[in-house]
């Protein structure tokens, strides 16, 4: 089965049923999606599917397949601003006036 997570192509050989959550965690090796309640109350699990949060923890691989997905690693890229505050230039950088605070 093909994943996109985080912009890259992914291939895993695992159950359809196997939730998305261990998927990301342990084929993929992305470990910021973090394990909570099992049951989806929480949001510890929470990735983004397509565009919309969704709860990896309850939902099988297989219907992610052919989705784009983000998780905490996808999205710390995707902010300009993570680079300017590594590197202590927050306060000089254009893109900070316009971002939410992280």
């Amino acid at each position: 089965m093909r994943l996109t997570i985080n912009g890259k192509s992914h291939e895993v050989d695992v159950d359809p049923t196997t939730p998305l959550l261990w998927v990301i965690r342990e084929q993929v090796g992305l470990t910021g999606t973090k394990y909570g309640c099992g049951v989806a109350q929480c949001g510890a699990c929470t990735v983004h599917m397509n565009g919309l949060p969704v709860r990896s923890c309850s939902i099988p691989v297989s219907a992610a397949s052919g989705a784009k997905i983000t998780t905490i690693e996808g999205l710390a890229r995707a902010r300009p601003c993570t680079r300017c505050r590594r590197r202590g230039s927050i306060t000089t950088c254009r893109n900070a006036a316009t971002a939410s605070p992280a």
